[in-house]
């Protein structure tokens, strides 16, 4: 009998530290399901910014390319400004040279008729004097 009694208190003795080990398991368990809903917690926060994310991205992919459309845009009429503006500036340059023919032709028709009243003086005053 004493046999049985030791392994009767040893059954007792391991069926106490089952107890204990399985009391700390649970103590374990507990620990580790509520770490499990901290980082699904976590994901999930992880999940929603990261859409967050794309979303912002997707807004900056069509911001950029409607701003490239628009600076397509200001270039076109950049373009044409300009080339309007060399336009203008050639027409104005041939306008001066026009001008300055012009101005230059009156001039010479001005010339023309003062050298020929001054000529036509001398003749007359050499006829009036009676010098030929």
């Amino acid at each position: 009998m004493p046999e049985e009694v030791l392994t009767i208190e040893k059954l007792r003795t391991k069926t106490d530290e089952l107890t204990a080990q399985l009391s700390n398991l649970s103590a374990e368990f507990t620990r580790l399901t509520a770490q499990t809903l901290s980082d699904e917690a976590r994901f999930k926060l992880i999940e929603q910014t990261t859409g967050r994310h794309d979303d912002e991205i997707r807004q900056l992919k069509d911001s950029t390319r409607m701003m490239q459309l628009q600076f397509d845009q200001v270039m076109t009429k950049i373009d044409t400004l300009e080339m309007k503006l060399f336009s203008w500036l050639q027409q104005t340059q041939q306008d001066s040279v026009k001008e300055r023919t012009t101005s230059q032709k009156q001039w010479m028709s001005f010339l023309q008729f003062v050298l020929g009243g001054t000529v036509i003086a001398i003749v007359t005053a050499i006829f009036v004097k009676g010098g030929l």
